[in-house]
């Protein structure tokens, strides 16, 4: 009896030990795998974890004082610069078909292309995108009278613009901000505004920018950013080969200046029905005017993310879709573009595409359209997404 009972003291004593050796063991993997986890974390290793990156780098200077260009970089390899002088996008680099980055933004090399930069290439447009006729609009009575420089009317904000400003900027986690002052009486409007720009690259290829302002006196107020796109490459040729598709049922038709009549007229049967992925070569030539498209697009309320457009390049591979907050889109297809470009690249008529998020032209002075006026217990905000891809 006593020998049975020492015996299974003894087995029990060596059940025991390889138990306990096992879970030593056991914690001992664990705690190495938690070790190593986070090692490969603190090194940048776990993409699928990591933020965009932001970096900064001299551009120049503006009269005396430094531009910075930041540089968003994502782990799918897209980059995209931006400088703090007029909020300018100067390059998108993003991958084709067969996985070459290419930049499809135009723009130029140095700050002497930006600091006059008459197509407003990349920039943040304001404080009124688009034009307003014979640069006139009246609040509460009181009539305000712009600068004029388009023709007979005020075009992208005056003579100098949020486009050839220095903004502000710093680095918000994976988000660029940029913020500025507009004094009361800047460019004839009025209100001092404070306007906030945050720009995002998400590592689903997405640029979002979040737009917001604020007033101390009622004014008017339409911000969009006046990127150039062509997706085969900056300095490309023409972009008719690429495919086009807008969203919209509805466009505003304009007079000989490019300012609305005051009509919101449908698309069907006509050359700006492009709800259907259309070929920009085949049908460009047979837009009213001659000069392509230049026109706004509508699609009613603002305050939630609508699908406005994409646009294909079956060569590349490449699209970008376009998702906004605003109640319309200026589709331009760059008739009036003649510029040395980046490496020297020539810029040529209709050699790039832009989409441009809005509300209307000369909202101002057309009640029916949707407002544009901002008051001190308002915040003006919108958000537009383009998102990158291939096909």
């Amino acid at each position: 009896m006593q020998n049975n009972r020492r015996n299974d003291l003894q087995a029990a004593n060596r059940n025991f030990c390889v138990v306990f050796a096992f879970l030593t063991l056991l914690i001992i993997v664990l705690i190495s795998v938690v070790i190593y986890l986070a090692v490969k974390h603190e090194d940048g290793e776990d993409n699928q974890s990591s933020p965009t990156m932001i970096t900064s780098s001299s551009f120049g200077t503006h009269e005396g004082k430094e531009v910075t260009q930041y540089t968003l970089k994502n782990n799918k390899g897209t980059v995209i610069k931006i400088l703090n002088y007029g909020g300018i996008i100067t390059n998108i680099l993003v991958p084709d078909k067969n996985g070459k980055n290419g930049d499809i933004c135009l723009g130029f090399d140095d700050m002497k292309g930006y600091a006059t930069n008459g197509p407003y290439f990349g920039a943040l447009i304001g404080r009124y995108a688009n034009r307003i006729a014979n640069g006139r609009f009246t609040i509460d009575g009181k009539t305000y009278q712009l600068d004029i420089n388009n023709g007979p009317n005020a075009l992208h904000g005056g003579k100098v613009g949020f486009d050839k400003r220095l903004w502000d900027s710093k680095v918000v986690g994976d988000v660029l901000e940029l913020t500025y002052v507009s004094a009361d009486g800047e460019e004839n409007y009025p209100g001092e505004v404070k306007v906030t720009v945050r720009y995002q690259l998400t590592e689903d290829n997405e640029l979002v920018i979040r737009y917001s302002a604020t007033t101390s006196a009622k004014t008017v107020i339409n911000l969009t950013n006046h990127a150039y796109f062509n997706l085969a490459g900056q300095g490309s040729g023409t972009i008719f080969d690429h495919n086009v598709t807008i969203n919209a049922d509805k466009y505003t038709p304009v007079d000989s200046t490019s300012i609305p009549t005051g009509d919101i007229s449908d698309v069907q049967g006509t050359a700006w029905d492009l709800r259907t992925k259309t070929n920009i070569g085949e049908v460009i030539h047979s837009v009213p005017g001659g000069v392509g498209y230049d026109h706004n697009y509508c699609f009613g309320k603002t305050g939630w993310q609508k699908y406005m457009a994409r646009v294909e390049h079956p060569s590349s591979g490449r699209f970008l879709a376009m998702y906004s907050t605003e109640p319309g889109v200026q589709f331009y297809t760059s008739f009036y573009l003649n510029e040395t470009g980046k490496g020297g690249a020539a810029y040529e008529k209709f050699g790039a595409f832009c989409l441009e998020a809005q509300h209307y032209p000369d909202s101002p002075n057309k009640p029916n359209f949707p407002t544009t006026l901002l008051a001190p217990s308002e915040t003006y905000l919108q958000t537009t997404t383009y998102k990158f891809g291939v096909m």
